[in-house]
């Protein structure tokens, strides 16, 4: 705890100063008598008085929250001695800002009082950060010393990307042995019914097909397709980007693939990540809860990293990329380079859909309104529609996304140029 004179202090003593000056030059005495208050006043910093104390505890009401979520502070404060005023102040993290209420509080304490000061602070951007310290600033009862401490304790938060609405997702051509959600090919326990055959030894009742038995004379038995799950793969560019965070592409795109992940592990699918970028970060594809944290805390720290150099897909694990994998590849196709791995990728026999975020919009949003940007965002719109056709002429299914569509909007084009019915892994 760091002791300090307190502004005042020095306001009375400059006050004094002033009265004894003017009483001895203009031979004025009851300026003495002015002054003689506000010497006593400043008799009093010559004793020493004891220190504040105090306990304080600080609570948060999460530590892992969404894009836009809230998070309410807690700060209580127990006075072991008397304590006229106290000021407690908590700076906000770059990424988070303050609903309507104040990061500052004051107030007075007796010996064995508690109280408590509360604010909410709002998560505005993906990523970790800590909530705290919390400095506190206490004054003596006349306010001339002043005692300040800084509590270093934080607690770190994790701003997970905000996830979108989807019900409609790219269907994958190849499934698993495990059970899931997508319909395959083979004939077995399931809910979607597929041939009606004659009935054969060891086929179970509940499997007749009486409709079909009566009209005919003979039993027959309605067969199923198996539910399969499948492995998904997504890729996320981390080449470049450019918008102002955040609403940056790459924020876009993390969203995107945040979202992905979380739909197709609801569906049972095992799910992975390829962060392709500067660096080549990758999950193993997994299922469940667990693994979608795995994803989440490995999408919070997808940044832009600058290099020249052309990361080559064959250092990625054959864990990572199963070769009957869906890979979706999610991108701004603001560097070649992400284009030229994509159609590696399709060369190489994967099932790959490419979903493009257009940073047109992203763009014209963080410039000044005026007709040369409206101009070249135009152009520079014009000249994207080329590098997609390019990539469907070369027999990619890509995808286009304008942020100010739902995402839904966007996958449901791969429903209507995809197989209906899957083939077995």
């Amino acid at each position: 705890m760091t002791e300090r004179v307190a502004p005042l202090s020095l306001s009375i003593l400059t006050v004094a100063a002033w009265a004894l000056s003017l009483a001895i030059f203009a031979a004025r005495p009851e300026l003495f008598v002015v002054a003689l208050p506000l010497l006593v006043t400043l008799a009093a910093l010559g004793r020493r008085p004891s220190m504040p104390d105090y306990a304080l505890t600080h609570t948060i009401s999460a530590d892992r929250v969404y894009e836009g979520d809230r998070v309410m502070v807690t700060v209580a404060v127990t006075a072991r001695s008397p304590i006229p005023l106290m000021e407690l102040v908590e700076p906000l993290s770059p990424v988070s800002s303050l609903v309507p209420a104040r990061h500052r509080s004051v107030l007075g304490l007796r010996a064995g009082e508690t109280a408590q000061w509360s604010h909410e602070v709002r998560c505005t951007a993906r990523g970790r950060f800590d909530l705290g310290p919390c400095f506190v600033r206490t004054w003596d009862g006349l306010g001339l010393r002043a005692w300040e401490q800084s509590h270093n304790q934080s607690y770190p938060v994790r701003v997970y990307p905000r996830l979108l609405p989807l019900r409609t997702l790219p269907r994958p051509l190849r499934t698993q042995t495990s059970i899931g959600d997508h319909v395959s090919r083979e004939f077995g326990e399931g809910i979607e019914p597929g041939d009606i055959r004659e009935f054969a030894p060891g086929d179970r009742i509940k499997q007749v097909n009486w409709r079909a038995s009566l009209r005919l004379g003979r039993l027959y038995v309605t067969q199923h397709h198996r539910e399969r799950n499948a492995d998904i793969v997504l890729m996320l560019d981390t080449l470049a980007e450019v918008g102002r965070a955040p609403a940056t592409s790459l924020d876009l795109t993390v969203r995107a693939v945040a979202s992905l992940a979380a739909a197709y592990l609801a569906r049972k699918d095992r799910v992975g990540l390829i962060n392709y970028g500067g660096l080549i970060h990758w999950v193993r594809p997994g299922s469940g809860r667990v693994q979608y944290e795995r994803l989440a805390d490995a999408l919070l720290g997808a940044a832009v990293i600058f290099t020249y150099v052309a990361k080559d897909l064959a250092l990625v694990p054959p864990r990572v990329l199963p070769p009957h994998a869906l890979v979706i590849a999610v991108t701004s196709l603001l560097d070649r380079r992400f284009a030229r791995a994509i159609i590696d990728l399709a060369g190489r026999g994967f099932d790959l859909v490419t979903l493009v975020v257009s940073p047109v919009d992203v763009t014209r949003a963080a410039l000044p309104a005026s007709p040369r940007t409206d101009l070249a965002c135009r152009l520079w719109a014009l000249e994207r529609r080329g590098q997609i056709d390019d990539l469907r002429r070369r027999g990619l299914l890509v995808l286009e996304w304008h942020p100010s569509q739902p995402l839904e909007l966007a996958l449901a084009a791969a429903g209507r140029r995809r197989p209906r019915v899957v083939a077995t892994g």
